[in-house]
């Protein structure tokens, strides 16, 4: 019962792993959806920007104004970059923790089928032991009714 009682707590940790794992994936996959829709915000600033300079352009020849914009698409470009560098590093941070979630599944699962398996083999035993125990008192009790 003992060994029984060891697995079954090896099968706790594990599973208390998996549930801190799969938080874990849960905030990172958020934070990745975040990410992924400021980056999409970024680009549509950047294209009302770079539009918004065609047009002024052709009617308005202020190089004050231009310039304004393309310092402003040039920040937004480099806010960009850090975010795709972020959201990278988030994507990484999601394999990783992907490939732990599948590593401490794979453990549960042995840890389970050995208890399984030793928790069969303990009640195998105590099949033999009682069976053997009604065989002795069903021989005792033809020897004594012999007699």
């Amino acid at each position: 019962m003992k060994q029984l009682n060891t697995w079954k707590t090896l099968a706790d940790r594990e599973e208390a792993a998996l549930n801190k794992l799969g938080e874990r994936k849960k905030s990172l996959s958020a934070e990745k959806e975040r990410l992924e829709k400021r980056i999409n915000d970024i680009d549509r600033y950047i294209l009302e920007y770079t539009t918004g300079m065609k047009q002024e352009t052709g009617a308005e020849h202020s190089v004050q104004k231009i310039n304004s914009k393309m310092n402003m698409v040039t920040q937004l470009a480099s806010g960009r970059k850090e975010l795709e560098k972020t959201y990278r590093e988030c994507h990484l941070a999601l394999e990783v923790v992907t490939s732990g979630i599948i590593r401490h599944q794979e453990k549960l699962l042995k840890f389970n089928k050995v208890r399984e398996s030793q928790k069969k083999l303990i009640i195998s035993k105590e099949n033999a032991i009682e069976n053997k125990e009604l065989d002795s008192l069903a021989l005792h009790n033809f020897i004594s009714e012999l007699r």
